[in-house]
């Protein structure tokens, strides 16, 4: 199985390329460097087992255990490559790349992964050959295009923007899409190239088989011997460090090249193990060295290395890799893990203590750090390691319950059997019932203002006086009782907890019970005075009691306190009281404490120390004294269960990247997984959108908050919680810009790099212009229909027309060629026959049928009407009436009035011949010299009216006309088919008037009357 790395000095080459964007690029990330807080990393002053521990395996979603390569790329993802596949990171979730852009990326053997300039992730397999993954897309590269083995082994992204690739077959360079080899043959120091790395001036460096380097200087390779190996060790990994040293790892330990000096470290030296398999340079001139047996960190010669039995996830460890917030990732054949700065520092068996079973802390005049133990004596902590004190060197016994520094620089040690004082890190005096003591089991020690020390016992208080102890004898001390805890007050003197939740104060040499002490309370373990004088009280059991003046005020956890078992209480610098508990290490302002002793608040709010920051449990110790002290620097130290815990109030919350990279990363659209920069317009009904996103941030991934906003849709911002998906369902067309901010712990909100603008487009009546265009399409149908109408009308109208002058032609050419003939006949007999009454007869009968010819003519002339200039109604009356009257000694005047409009045949026809019937009559049987015929037109109607100045007509007659007499029921016929209203006016003597009178309007709504432009002209 080949070995896979990823060091620092590839990552720092992939940031980097030629030419302006190269230096852009640098320069931007530099920016963001500085800017973001990204340039911290694990503190070389903490051992490796201090830091916060995590471990991925396949139980927590690792899709296969064995990680063989780790790397992050700009965008702020954490690439991993396995056994069976690529896998991505986002501190929560692992996605496993199985395809891209068509090419198949499932169960490659992941061997190394780098990324250029372009950010193109390069991927090297074992056995598949070359991938190459930008914006969706895959390219593959083997053996066929000029790779000398499809088993690449190690990847670097050079300077000047060159790939290198190491094969069991020899190196070959990618430049200007072209692969250019390198063989034994042309100076390389071995085909079977293992490692490959770049050094500060820009010479490429090259290992593999055997225990030498080549360096390629641009034009040849020079060989250079590892002196300090056996002769049959391989360079499994090559770094350069910013001095321009080349670090070796190789199967005979680590090695250091720097112009001419070699060194070596190995076993003996404090490395994990000879076996070395992947290098990774960090910051703050750290060597990440990981080998068979664990990692090792190597810095300024000193080595401090991490195994399995420290919690490793397994001991073989293939990739290392620093993350952008100092995180150092470990690849293992068993899981990934991280190490990174909590907020706590542990202190253990790890990290020198003699016991993880720990007792009191406290400092001493000069600074120095003493930590007892319960069963391991006493340790000493100068900084940087512990010394330990036991029964072996003096002290009275390894069982340390109560400490007390001395103004001198002296310590006093109180243990089960005993008391021990110190000066210069010895023992130098022992105290037990013999100089006094009530008893060898001390419990408490107290220096107070005066420079008495009280030691509290399991059997009463004894102050050191004359080198002797000597105990109260008078009331009310009880006597044998069991001391829990000593606090100084200063001028006021001292106070006492006995158990059964006694206490007492000490003044003016007199013990006196405090008044309002409840004699039902719990056992006091910590005593605290503030700045205040009020007086904090943590009992076992009972909570926290406040005393203030002659008011004492009790809190539990009814009242929101994490935990009713407080062991120790410490003050800092930000008014906050710190707890030592059962439950672990908790803070409570103290303001707050103070405004709900008022009766100001109801509850308070207590904030624990999570034990999952540490991935350890937190139970802090009872019955030593002291088990929380703050130390000069300002420093919390707590004695735990399981070693002692370090906190720096100021420095409490933990400061991950100030602006987290927010990556919007995948779009599901209707079931459908998108790249963000697919989606910019979207087809109609694709309207079902999950969007999925991630602040790329791995020191609290968990404790990410995120909102999101869809621009044109969305009136403000959605909070989200820890949810990293965004659903919307039946979006409406439109623009939309979907937006994301992430924050961590305190830190602001931060938007996402890159928001999505994106278009869904509309259905065609989901349009703008669909519902007004259906409005003009139908108006426009409507406008068809109408001319469709007019067109029809128009036909019918000519085809009556043409009828008319059939029937006129018809009539002419038969019955009035007919008539005339018949009536010059008559005539003619009529002049051959003598004057009788037989021929007065029959040329009555002459004239009659002349009269009926008359009216023929006219009727054809009306079928055959004009519509000229000069035809029309008024035309056609004025004919008839000069027709009817030429032959009679009768006066005609006629007024047309205004033109008026073209009537249907029908209402012109019977009109004409209520006319003639109306002159007919008053020539036939007024007797009148005179008859006026007025025809007018208004827009509203017709009015036509024929009057004589005859003899009138009785009122009966023109109700009830005699046989024979049907002229006025036709004209009233006539006008009521037509829709008109006729009238008759006479009077006897006074002539007659026929009024018709014919509403347009009617006419035009009942089709009567049409447009002269939709007439036709008869022959």
């Amino acid at each position: 199985m080949g070995i896979a790395r990823s060091d620092r000095n590839r990552n720092e080459r992939s940031r980097t390329g030629t030419g302006p964007r190269a230096l852009l690029l640098a320069a931007s990330f530099f920016v963001i460097v500085i800017s973001s807080d990204y340039a911290r990393a694990l503190d070389p002053n903490r051992a490796l087992t201090q830091a916060v521990h995590r471990i991925w395996q396949v139980q927590q979603g690792l899709p296969n255990g064995t990680v063989l390569s780790v790397f992050q790329t700009k965008d702020g993802y954490l690439w991993l490559g396995t056994q069976t596949g690529l896998v991505r990171f986002d501190g929560v979730r692992f996605t496993s790349v199985r395809e891209v852009g068509g090419v198949s990326l499932e169960n490659l053997w992941v061997q190394d992964l780098v990324e250029d300039a372009d950010r193109g992730l390069w991927i090297a397999t074992d056995g598949a050959g070359l991938f190459r993954l930008q914006d969706g897309t895959a390219k593959h590269y083997g053996v066929a295009d000029g790779l000398p083995s499809d088993h690449v082994r190690y990847l670097l992204y050079d300077r000047h923007g060159d790939l290198w690739i190491g094969t069991p077959n020899g190196l070959a360079r990618f430049a200007q899409g072209k692969f250019i080899t390198y063989h034994k043959e042309l100076a390389l120091g071995t085909d079977g190239v293992r490692a490959i790395c770049e050094a500060k001036d820009g010479t490429i460096w090259v290992g593999g088989e055997g225990p030498q380097l080549s360096a390629w200087n641009g034009s040849s390779f020079v060989t250079r011997p590892l002196l300090s190996v056996p002769a049959d060790a391989v360079v499994n990994d090559l770094a350069a460090d910013p001095d321009g040293a080349i670090w070796a790892g190789t199967t005979g330990g680590l090695v250091r090249l720097k112009d001419a000096t070699e060194r070596r470290w190995s076993s003996a030296d404090g490395l994990a193990d000879d076996a070395v398999l992947c290098l990774s340079v960090g910051r703050a001139d750290t060597i990440w060295v990981g080998t068979k047996d664990g990692f090792s960190r190597v810095r300024n010669g000193e080595v401090d290395t991490f195994r399995q039995r420290n919690g490793l996830s397994q001991s073989t460890v293939y990739a290392l890799c620093e993350d952008r917030e100092g995180s150092l990732w470990v690849g293992t054949k068993v899981g990934l893990n991280q190490f990174f700065d909590g907020r706590l520092i542990p202190f253990t068996v790890n990290e020198g203590l003699p016991s993880n079973d720990t007792g009191p802390v406290i400092q001493d005049r000069d600074g120095t750090i003493w930590v007892g133990t319960l069963g391991a004596g006493l340790a000493r902590f100068d900084g940087r390691r512990f010394s330990v004190l036991t029964t072996r060197d003096g002290l009275a016994g390894d069982t340390i319950r109560a400490l007390a520094a001395d103004p001198d620089g002296g310590l006093w040690a109180g243990t089960d059997t005993g008391l021990s004082r110190l000066r210069g890190g010895r023992v130098v005096e022992k105290f037990t019932t013999a100089q006094g003591l009530p008893s060898d089991a001390v419990r408490c020690l107290l220096r107070d203002g005066q420079g008495v020390l009280w030691a509290g016992t399991s059997a009463g208080i004894g102050a050191l006086r004359g080198g002797q102890f000597v105990a109260p004898n008078e009331e009310p001390v009880p006597p044998r009782v069991p001391v829990l805890a000593l606090a100084d007050r200063g001028a006021r003197g001292l106070l006492a907890t006995f158990e059964g939740g006694r206490i007492y104060s000490y003044a003016q040499g007199k013990f006196q019970p405090l008044a309002h002490a409840d004699p039902a309370a719990r056992n006091v373990d910590a005593l605290l005075e503030d700045k205040d004088g009020l007086l904090w009280l943590g009992m076992n059991g009972g909570g926290m009691r406040l005393l203030d003046g002659a008011k004492a005020i009790n809190i539990s956890m009814r009242d929101g306190l994490f935990d009713d078992e407080i062991y120790g209480i410490a003050a800092d610098d930000q008014d906050r009281l710190w707890m030592a508990c059962s439950k672990g290490i908790f803070y409570i302002s103290r303001a707050e404490l103070r405004k709900f002793a008022a009766g100001e608040i109801k509850s308070l709010a207590s904030f624990p120390f999570s034990p999952t920051d540490a991935q350890r449990t937190i139970e802090c110790k009872p019955g030593v004294q002291p088990s929380a002290r703050r130390m000069r620097d300002g420093r919390i130290w707590f004695s735990t269960t399981r070693g002692v815990i370090v906190l720096d109030p100021g420095r409490f919350q933990r400061r991950a990247a100030a602006t987290p990279v927010t990556i919007i990363d995948d779009v599901i659209v209707n079931g459908e997984s998108h790249r963000p920069a697919e989606i910019a317009t979207l087809p109609p009904g694709k309207t079902n959108l999950e969007f999925h996103y991630a602040a790329l941030t791995f020191l609290a991934p968990t404790r990410v908050v995120y909102r999101y906003r869809l621009d044109g849709f969305d009136k403000d911002w959605i909070n989200a919680g820890a949810r990293r998906e965004a659903f919307y369902n039946n979006l409406p067309p439109g623009k939309y810009r979907f937006r994301v901010s992430a924050q961590t712990l305190d830190e602001p909100w931060a938007d996402a790099q890159a928001p999505i603008a994106f278009t869904l487009e509309p259905y065609l009546y989901q349009r703008s212009w669909f519902y007004p265009a259906c409005g003009v399409l139908l108006m426009g149908i409507v406008w068809l229909g109408y001319r469709a109408r007019v067109r029809r009308i128009r036909e019918q109208l000519h085809v009556i027309v043409a009828e008319r002058s059939r029937i006129a032609r018809e009539l002419h050419d038969t019955l009035m060629q007919g008539f005339s003939g018949i009536t010059m006949e008559m005539q003619a007999l009529s002049s051959r026959l003598p004057e009788s009454r037989e021929r007065g007869i029959l040329e009555e009968i002459i004239q009659d049928a002349g009269t009926c010819l008359r009216e023929a003519r006219q009727s054809i002339a009306g079928l055959r009407r004009s519509s000229g200039r000069d035809s029309g109604l008024a035309v056609a009356i004025a004919q008839a009436a000069k027709q009817i009257t030429e032959t009679k000694n009768i006066r005609l005047k006629m007024d047309p009035g205004r033109r008026c409009p073209d009537l249907s045949p029908e209402a012109e026809y019977n009109l004409l011949r209520i006319a003639q019937e109306a002159i007919t009559n008053s020539v036939k049987h007024s007797g009148g010299r005179t008859v006026e015929v007025t025809l007018d037109c208004t827009p509203q109607a017709l009015r036509l009216s024929v009057k004589d100045d005859g003899s009138g007509i009785a009122a009966d007659n023109g109700s009830g006309p005699g046989p024979g007499h049907y002229g006025l029921i036709g004209m009233r016929e006539r006008a009521a088919q037509i829709g008109a209203d006729l009238r008759l006016v006479s009077e006897p003597g006074r002539g007659t008037t026929v009024h018709v009178l014919f509403p347009l309007a009617k006419a035009a709504g009942t089709g009567v009357m049409v447009p002269a432009n939709l007439e036709s002209n008869a022959d």
